[in-house]
C-alpha cells in the first residue's frame, strides 16, 4: 500500500457526563441480557439433569423374559422363541428372528407385561 492510502485514525474525544451515563446504561443493559441468557441456559441444563436422574432411577423389571414372534403374517399366533434371563438376550433373539423374515416380535416379562414390540 502507498502511504496516502492509509487512513489516519482520529483520536476519540472524552465523553461528556450525559453521554457517559447513557453509554454506561447501554453497557449495563447488554450485560444484563447476557446474564439472563446464561441463567436460562443454566436452568435448562439443571432441569434436563433432574429428568435424566429420574430416568436413571427407574428400575427395569427383573425375572425371565419370554421372546415371541409372528413368522407368517400379522394375523398368525405368537410363537415362543425362548425364555431368557436378561432383557438384552431376549432382545437379541427377537432381532435375530426379525432378520430372518419374522413379521413381528415382542418381549414379555414374568407378569406377561409387553416390554418390547416391533
Amino acid at each position: 500500500m502507498r502511504f496516502y492510502e492509509f487512513k489516519t485514525i482520529k483520536p476519540l474525544r472524552p465523553l461528556n457526563p450525559e453521554q457517559a451515563r447513557i453509554k454506561a446504561l447501554k453497557d449495563q443493559a447488554k450485560r444484563a441480557q447476557v446474564a439472563v441468557k446464561a441463567e436460562r441456559a443454566r436452568q435448562k441444563m439443571q432441569s434436563a439433569q433432574q429428568s435424566l436422574n429420574q430416568l436413571e432411577h427407574i428400575q427395569q423389571p427383573k425375572g425371565p423374559y419370554k421372546a415371541l414372534h409372528k413368522y407368517a403374517n400379522a394375523y398368525a399366533a405368537w410363537q415362543t422363541i425362548g425364555v431368557y434371563g436378561t432383557f438384552n438376550d431376549a432382545l437379541s433373539a427377537v432381532l435375530r428372528k426379525k432378520k430372518t423374515g419374522s413379521v413381528a416380535g415382542r418381549i414379555e416379562d414374568a407378569n406377561k407385561v409387553v416390554l418390547y414390540l416391533n
